[in-house]
């Protein structure tokens, strides 16, 4: 349990670390707003709840895709297509700064 804790403190230093560079602010902004846009049209298109939505957009982004949800028109389609091209890059963007910091701290 110990071992846990220290790295989610290291994990948390950081992000926080992390956030005083102004390329983590933006990449945080788009992540936010690449899971709001989805949220909001698959909410829309689809006609699911907000809950629904958020739930599909974060296991989309994330590659998990369970399939419970699935979008069932063409347009939901490809969007879908266009946002996971988009949002995983940014999402992985965001990854790659928060480890570089993550490793910077530890080799100084």
């Amino acid at each position: 349990m110990i071992v846990f804790w220290g790295f989610m403190v290291r994990l948390v230093r950081s992000i926080v670390a992390a956030f005083r560079d102004p390329q983590t602010r933006a990449l945080v902004t788009g992540a936010a707003l690449v899971i709001a846009t989805g949220t909001w049209f698959y909410s829309r298109m689809e006609g699911w709840s907000a809950i629904d939505s958020l739930y599909f957009t974060v296991m989309t982004l994330t590659t998990v895709g369970y399939g419970d949800l699935s979008p069932t028109t063409s347009a939901t389609r490809l969007f879908t297509v266009a946002f996971v091209l988009i949002g995983i890059g940014i999402l992985l963007g965001f990854i790659d700064v928060v480890a570089k910091h993550a490793r910077g701290k530890r080799e100084a």
